[in-house]
């Protein structure tokens, strides 16, 4: 037995076949969709305008626990806000019910083409002068033979792969943008459905907020009235002025000189 010889032939063959592929994409959407439902309280109706002024002092006081908003002051309350209107003078008090929505959506597209190419490979297959262990030169040349068209069917292979790689890459933009879109629309059906409802629920829960909305904002109005008293009698010079407070009741005394 000797060293191995090898015989290499060189193979070729013109492909042109069709590629398919399926590209596709998923885009995932969340937001934040809130309902609400709302009452307005008109106070201009029952407090004075120096209570109103007080009340608007007080309120604008970075202590009072209300938050400078546009239009108004505005105070958060478990399930919703109660917020004063400086324009109208009026409470709105609002119940809001939030909740996160997501949804998905996934667009497909078949790409298809075609591959028009010459290609080429070169197959090896090894034997012995002597024949040893059968591995004759007749049974090298066919193995060359054998080997060229594999790695023909292995070029074809990942020409066709390449190509369609291409062009799902070329398509992924567009394929993803269609997805988001799908995404969009499903989105803004969803948040249009569930903000109904969650308006809904929140008029269920009007009352209850309206309750807490009116309390904080009835400690703001005794704080008002209790300035405006205040200021007034100073202004009309009473004496002995007293003012205490206790359990959220305001008690004034004071008199005037005859």
């Amino acid at each position: 037995m000797c060293n191995p010889r090898r015989i290499r032939i060189s193979a070729t063959r013109r492909i042109r076949e069709a590629w398919e592929r399926e590209v596709s994409r998923v885009c995932e959407l969340s937001e934040i969709v809130a309902g609400e439902a709302r009452v307005r309280d008109a106070m201009a109706a029952t407090v004075g305008r120096p209570a109103l002024r007080a009340l608007e002092r007080f309120l604008a006081d970075d202590c009072s626990g209300w938050e400078t908003v546009e239009g108004g002051y505005r105070r958060n309350v478990e399930g919703g806000y109660a917020r004063y209107c400086t324009d109208t003078h009026e409470l709105e008090i609002v119940a809001v019910l939030q909740e996160e929505v997501r949804v998905a959506a996934e667009h497909r597209e078949v790409l298809t083409g075609e591959i028009d190419a010459e290609l080429e490979a070169e197959g090896e297959g090894r034997y012995y002068s002597d024949g040893w262990g059968g591995r004759t030169k007749e049974r090298a040349e066919v193995e060359a033979q054998e080997d060229g068209q594999r790695r023909l069917d292995e070029a074809a292979a990942k020409s066709q792969r390449e190509a369609a790689e291409k062009a799902e890459e070329g398509a992924a933009d567009a394929v993803e943008a269609q997805a988001r879109r799908q995404a969009e629309e499903k989105l803004e059906a969803t948040r249009q459905r569930r903000r109904e409802e969650l308006a809904e629920q929140a008029r269920q829960h009007l009352e209850a907020v309206g309750t807490r909305a009116r309390q904080v904002f009835n400690q703001a109005l005794s704080q008002a009235y209790r300035d405006a008293i205040l200021a007034y009698a100073r202004a009309h010079g009473a004496d002995n002025i007293q003012c205490t407070e206790d359990d959220n009741v305001v008690e004034l005394e004071f008199s005037f000189t005859a």
